[in-house]
């Protein structure tokens, strides 16, 4: 297989909504003392969990154990209003199917990246049914920028970037979709927001898992802008 399919999370495969960054910013405040400008991830120069932080705590000497604390502060909520909140913890239709059939036929390989902490990202995805340690991924603990974290996750799985079909459903994953020169299938809540920002590709879920594979192949067949591959750090 020459083809890499990578998937964000969070409103990708599990159908996350507003109960995530509320116990993020949460999660903020009750290690520093200090709360958010706002929870709008659109506007943030590097919207991920990790550089929201670290910008944040920039300066301060005890940065990487605020971090750390913080980290574990976010999964203590996230399972807390999991008991309230469970379609926040759910896979969006048809997602582990689709990643299973991907895996299993075989179509394409799969890999995994977030934005989010690799510790929130693992818990979520176990929720759905993911075991985010059986697939190549990358998270912003590995890197805080989110145009690292799609070349890192090829890396990984032994892809270069060329070979890269993303999946991702936020304004944000179209514009280093963009940076990358990696086609985009939007997926999840935000598709009619990804077709005014020209995604041509879009599905609410992955109800109609041959239609997407039909986009997908589709998408191998095109041109693509080869990038030089660089050699990406596997921690931080």
């Amino acid at each position: 297989m020459n083809l890499l399919a990578i998937f964000d999370n969070d409103g990708t495969i599990c159908d996350t909504q507003d109960v995530e960054g509320a116990c993020y910013g949460r999660a903020i405040e009750r290690v520093t003392g200090r709360s958010l400008s706002t929870l709008d991830w659109t506007t943030y120069e590097e919207p991920t969990s990790s550089a929201i932080v670290r910008d944040l705590l920039a300066g301060d000497p005890a940065a990487l154990t605020k971090e750390e604390e913080i980290k574990r502060e976010f999964v203590r909520l996230l399972k807390q209003e999991r008991l309230r909140f469970p379609g926040d913890f759910t896979p969006l239709p048809g997602a582990v199917e689709f990643i299973t059939r991907l895996k299993e036929e075989p179509i394409c390989s799969v890999a995994i990246v977030t934005g989010c902490f690799d510790t929130s990202a693992r818990y979520k995805l176990e929720c759905c049914g993911i075991a985010l340690g059986e697939f190549p991924h990358a998270t912003s603990s590995d890197t805080p920028r989110r145009r690292d974290i799609i070349p890192l996750a090829a890396h990984r799985a032994g892809f270069p970037v060329s070979s890269v079909v993303y999946f991702g459903d936020a304004p944000w994953d179209v514009r280093v979709s963009g940076i990358l020169g990696v086609p985009m299938i939007g997926i999840g809540r935000r598709i009619e927001r990804l077709r005014e920002l020209g995604v041509q590709h879009t599905f609410r879920d992955y109800s109609d898992a041959d239609a997407i594979i039909r986009v997908l192949c589709d998408l191998t067949k095109k041109p693509r802008r080869y990038l030089r591959d660089e050699h990406y750090p596997r921690s931080r």
